[in-house]
């Protein structure tokens, strides 16, 4: 749907234009431009991430999306910089606009197809967790930001003549622009250097291990990273040393169970650590270690899983 939709906005508007001369149509055109490349870019990035984990990549292939995201960031960049050399040239160099009309029906249908394609991305994106979408759900909302601003200024221009008002509106898209390319750069380079998960979803994780104390002990070196849409979440688990290894297992289950339900693709990997004071002169009151024997001593005990 993006691809098809921005082929023909970029058609359009560089036909437009040229013929009206209006910097900011030709800076939409530009900017659909660079959209088709995003596009063309997510189509192919979101297939090859999605690869399964294999020997030279045992984490996956989930960085490619972002370096995708990264990638098609730095092209809303090279879009603003464009706008912004195109304004200065045209308030050198001023000129009146053809087919005024016409460039404005043209940016107007802009606006509606880039919101259609804006909101059916966003909701892949969200659906997903794919960076590689949710920037190019970005390109399309600056599109309709972007068009918005040109629409009000073609309008303004038509009535009032000020040649003026087409450079000033390529600036306003390319300050836009560049916010948005800021953020999402900001955003995918977080995730190529590793920086852990924000700070709702580690208390998110923190919540779901403490409804797990009496059957462990306490969790600690909890570390997070994210990897296009997987979240990689490891730590080291503490139990009673009077646990058995089946045991124990079964807790990793129940703990991992817990956490891809909040985190659907994430990847769990548990390390478990016995408790120092396991032995029968344990002199600590020990929950977990009476819950543990009493298994044992009444192995008919239902196991409590939930």
């Amino acid at each position: 749907m993006a691809l098809g939709a921005t082929v023909g906005l970029t058609a359009f508007k560089f036909g437009v234009g040229l013929v009206s001369g209006s910097v900011g149509v030709l800076s939409e055109a530009i900017h659909s431009f660079l959209d088709l490349i995003s596009a063309s870019v997510s189509y192919f990035t979101i297939r090859a991430s999605g690869k399964p984990a294999d020997e030279d990549h045992p984490y996956g292939h989930g960085k490619i999306e972002t370096l995708s995201s990264l990638f098609e960031s730095l092209l809303l960049v090279a879009a603003a910089v464009w706008m912004v050399i195109e304004g200065i040239e045209h308030i050198h160099n001023p000129h009146p606009i053809e087919y005024q009309w016409l460039a404005i029906t043209v940016i107007a249908v802009s606006l509606v197809v880039s919101y259609i394609v804006y909101r059916h991305n966003s909701n892949a994106a969200e659906v997903t967790e794919s960076s590689a979408i949710q920037v190019n759900a970005l390109h399309f909302f600056a599109d309709v930001i972007a068009s918005a601003a040109v629409l009000a200024g073609l309008v303004l221009l038509k009535f009032t003549g000020w040649l003026i008002l087409d450079a000033l509106l390529a600036f306003v898209v390319a300050g836009y622009v560049l916010l948005l390319a800021f953020q999402q750069v900001r955003k995918a380079t977080r995730e190529l250097t590793d920086v852990q998960l924000p700070d709702s979803e580690i208390h998110a994780i923190q919540k779901i291990l403490g409804k797990f104390k009496g059957k462990i002990l306490e969790a600690h070196d909890l570390r997070t990273r994210r990897s296009g849409a997987t979240r990689h979440i490891d730590f080291h688990m503490v139990v009673c040393g009077e646990m058995t290894v089946n045991e124990s297992h079964a807790v990793c289950d129940e703990i991992e169970e817990k956490i891809s339900a909040e985190f659907p693709t994430a990847s769990v990997n548990i390390h478990v650590e016995p408790c120092r004071y396991h032995k029968n002169h344990c002199h600590v009151a020990c929950e977990s270690r009476d819950y543990w024997r009493k298994r044992q001593s009444a192995p008919e005990i239902e196991k409590d899983t939930k």
